[in-house]
């Protein structure tokens, strides 16, 4: 309401207390305070001290300890100067704090662990907080933390180069680790492979085409148009061949004659379907330490040749690289004789009595010339 004034006239009465007039300025003055107070002079805010309130106390003091009931407590703060440095917490009842109403204070309040009950916004799984030097202990509880991927871990945190660390319970080796030092053992040994008829001990004058990444890879004659002949053996439908010494190493392998060729047709060779692919010790694919035996042919019969390119191989473009281990001797029967597993004979009636002497001495030579066997016989 306005405020409303006494008209208390001009002239004083002179009684023993307070005239008339003394008391209306009185009356006067103490409105003018109130008004003034929890007003703006005139009109009184009667609005101060409610809930939808936005009047501003300046310099007011209370005594939160003295407001009992759970409607008289100060609930929250918008600015973290609300508080005075001075402030003091002492016989907080339970507070449920969360992040959101610490945040703007935390400069302010110093809050212990136990004041806080409402933990779960910092371990959601959606929570994005960090958690700076705690310890998790799964075995004590029983708990366990799960669905940690390697992608999950910081750099470094682990370590599964077995190369530089000693071979402790707490070095942890990952799958790829542990396939790598497998897969060289294997490829260290010795492989064997269907043998080869033929080696060709020089680059053969072929086109090459990789197939689907060296499945049917093949080189198709670029020279003189002919029967395929490779090392003096005129060769066969589907005989195995080993090629070693291509121009570009990367063409080398394995082959068969799918195509034999004439004065009219190129021959043509295509890899083997046990070498055209990549593969550590398997006896389908090709790897390092896989091996081919050479069972004819002027230079290369019984040689062992083993493939010793290192790692993955990617056909068509990785060197493929062979080398001899071993030579064998293959004999052959010669004129009027004949072979029998290790033992050779005279055929029957192709050297006559007459032919021979008390002295006769039958060599078996080898193909590098090397006497191999002698035999004796003595004339009639």
């Amino acid at each position: 309401m306005a405020k409303q004034t006494i008209n208390i006239g001009t002239i004083a009465n002179d009684g023993t207390g307070s005239t008339l007039r003394a008391a209306g300025d009185l009356v006067n003055d103490n409105f003018n305070e109130i008004y003034t107070a929890i007003g703006d002079g005139t009109t009184l805010n009667s609005d101060v001290l409610t809930a939808s309130s936005t009047h501003t106390l300046t310099n007011k003091s209370g005594n939160i300890s003295q407001w009992t009931n759970d409607t008289g407590y100060i609930t929250s703060f918008s600015e973290t100067n609300d508080l005075t440095s001075a402030v003091t917490w002492a016989n907080v009842p339970d507070v449920n704090i969360t992040e959101s109403s610490v945040t703007q204070h935390e400069a302010a309040l110093s809050i212990t662990e136990s004041q806080i009950s409402d933990l779960q916004s910092y371990i959601t799984a959606s929570s994005t907080n960090t958690l700076t030097n705690k310890t998790f202990n799964a075995n004590g509880t029983g708990n366990s933390i799960s669905n940690i991927e390697v992608a999950d871990l910081a750099s470094g945190v682990l370590d599964t180069d077995l190369t530089s660390v000693s071979g402790l319970d707490d070095t942890i080796a990952s799958a790829k680790a542990i396939k790598t030092y497998v897969d060289t053992i294997a490829a260290a040994g010795i492989h064997y492979h269907t043998a080869v008829r033929v080696e060709s001990p020089s680059n053969l004058n072929a086109s090459y085409d990789n197939g689907t990444s060296g499945v049917g890879a093949t080189l198709t004659n670029t020279g003189t148009l002919a029967a395929i002949s490779i090392d003096g053996v005129a060769l066969s439908l589907n005989d195995r061949v080993l090629v070693y010494n291509q121009t570009n190493a990367a063409h080398n392998g394995v082959y068969y004659v799918s195509t034999v060729g004439d004065g009219a047709t190129a021959w043509v060779l295509t890899r083997t379907t046990d070498t055209d692919s990549y593969g550590a010790s398997d006896p389908n694919s090709l790897g390092e330490g896989d091996a081919f035996f050479v069972s004819e042919g002027d230079t290369g019969a019984g040689e062992l040749y083993v493939m010793n390119t290192s790692g993955t191989i990617t056909f068509g473009t990785t060197n493929i690289t062979f080398t001899v281990i071993a030579e064998t001797a293959v004999y052959s029967a010669g004129q009027s004789l004949t072979l029998s597993g290790t033992e050779f004979s005279v055929t029957a009636g192709s050297i006559s009595s007459t032919q021979l002497t008390s002295a006769v001495q039958l060599q078996i030579l080898d193909s590098s010339g090397s006497v191999v066997k002698s035999l004796y016989g003595s004339g009639s």
